[in-house]
């Protein structure tokens, strides 16, 4: 089977506060029917109570969205398609992204001259961009900090059990779906030294993976289960991730050999032999 038109091997939870589940998938259904109606990325399930997180001291360093959603739209397909998103995305709930933070700084540049939005402030930012020629995107972006891209090119290949494409010696990224017309990446962004991440509390990758017992040892840190087929850990910088126990005979024996040769090419460095 062609891992780019097979099952998902990622997607993407949102925790909503009581009562608001319903309205934010919705939201996010009309919003992507339009370009991918047979993917379902995202999905929206809520809390118990809501929760409150607090703010880190970060006094000397800038802090950037752990995760980023950007579509991208060939300009071959017409205008109207552009305004339509870009039309929903000024309407409730969305809200607007501001790129000046409380004292009136500039966001980093990486957010520059660009306008974001977002569901709620611990959910992704989504960006729109026209582009000249190609196909349709949608990439999910995990920012990574300086010291810590690498490793999570590892992981994430660790995990996802293929090889990342390396566009930029700053930028890679994975082809989780693909048609002649729509494709759907997971990417990871180097951030300037000096600029650290902040992780999005209510957003989790889950990803099916096949061999959760080989995999489970080599992950940089602690993995919980959560019941009897997901296990619960975070990537370098504190996203949250799930894994989910993929069972697939067919293809048990293909997880066993790529992660032995990822095990033996080299491990993420927050492996402890």
């Amino acid at each position: 089977m062609d891992e780019t038109q097979g099952p998902l091997a990622m997607t993407v939870h949102l925790l909503a506060n009581s009562g608001h589940g319903s309205l934010l998938q919705r939201t996010l259904d009309q919003l992507l029917d339009c370009i991918c109606p047979e993917v379902r990325l995202f999905q929206v399930s809520e809390r118990a109570s809501p929760v409150k997180y607090c703010e880190k001291s970060h006094s000397k360093r800038s802090r950037f969205p752990g995760m980023s959603v950007l579509l991208f739209l060939p300009k071959s397909l017409g205008e109207d398609r552009l305004f339509r998103i870009l039309d929903s995305l000024q309407h409730s709930p969305w809200q607007y992204y501001p790129t000046q933070d409380t004292r009136g700084r500039l966001c980093p540049y990486l957010l520059a001259n660009q306008e974001f939005y977002s569901l709620d402030s611990q959910m992704p930012i989504w960006g729109v961009r026209q582009v000249h020629c190609g196909s349709e995107i949608l990439r999910v972006t995990l920012y990574c900090s300086f010291d810590n891209y690498e490793d999570a090119i590892r992981l994430y290949e660790m995990i996802l059990q293929r090889e990342a494409t390396l566009q930029k010696s700053n930028f890679c990224f994975f082809v989780l779906y693909a048609t002649n017309s729509f494709a759907l990446q997971l990417s990871l962004k180097q951030l300037p030294p000096g600029t650290s991440v902040e992780p999005k509390e209510s957003s989790v990758l889950q990803f099916k993976v096949r061999e959760i017992g080989l995999l489970v040892p080599l992950l940089p840190n602690p993995c919980i289960p959560i019941s009897s087929t997901r296990w619960q850990t975070r990537d370098y910088d504190g996203n949250k991730i799930l894994l989910q126990r993929w069972e697939s005979s067919s293809v048990a024996q293909t997880g066993v050999q790529w992660c032995h040769h990822s095990c033996l090419r080299s491990p993420p460095s927050g492996f402890k032999r």
